[in-house]
């Protein structure tokens, strides 16, 4: 105990009593504690410890979405296109008709009509071909024909063959084509 007096007062001494003839100065050091010094504490002292460094600018923390790894993200389907139709899947042939119109010693007129449906959204242009065939579909004669059908309408178109006598013997059936232009 005696010896933490002694202690006790040597620290007073120390603090309150001129060191070397000068004064003492009680000097923060930066970190919570006291430095003792016979220099103001406002001169800085070249054999001492260098200065702390100065404290870089406070920086925000970092925004929520640069903290956060980024999302898996699916990919972009494409986007779903319905292709146009094909002109050949517009025309339709509808109704198809033919009938003997009238006959001479060499030949037959023959009146045919087709109706054609055009589905799509768009006027289309077709070559109509009318046939007639024999046994085992043998084409025995034909005729074609330009059309126009109007979008989402019905066309009929008419013609007259002149097909002769033999022919008109072996004809079966007939019917009716399109081809897009």
């Amino acid at each position: 105990m005696l010896l933490g007096l002694v202690a006790l007062a040597v620290l007073l001494v120390m603090t309150v009593a001129p060191a070397r003839g000068g004064d003492v100065f009680q000097c923060p050091d930066g970190k919570g504690g006291v430095i003792l010094r016979d220099i103001p504490c406002a001169v800085s002292v070249p054999d001492q410890q260098p200065p702390a460094p100065p404290s870089s600018p406070v920086k925000p923390p970092p925004a929520r979405e640069e903290t956060l790894p980024p999302a898996k993200k699916r990919p972009a389907s494409p986007p779903v296109e319905t292709p146009e139709p094909r002109l050949s899947d517009c025309l339709r042939v509808r109704n198809v008709k033919a009938h003997t119109q009238s006959a001479d010693q060499l030949a037959v007129e023959l009146a045919w009509e087709v109706a054609v449906q055009n589905q799509c959204k768009q006027s289309i242009s077709a070559v109509l071909t009318f046939t007639i065939y024999g046994s085992r579909n043998l084409a025995l004669d034909s005729e074609s024909t330009k059309i126009v059908v109007s979008a989402d309408g019905v066309g009929t178109i008419h013609g007259i063959m002149r097909v002769n006598r033999e022919k008109m013997r072996h004809m079966r059936r007939y019917d009716a084509r399109l081809s897009v232009l």
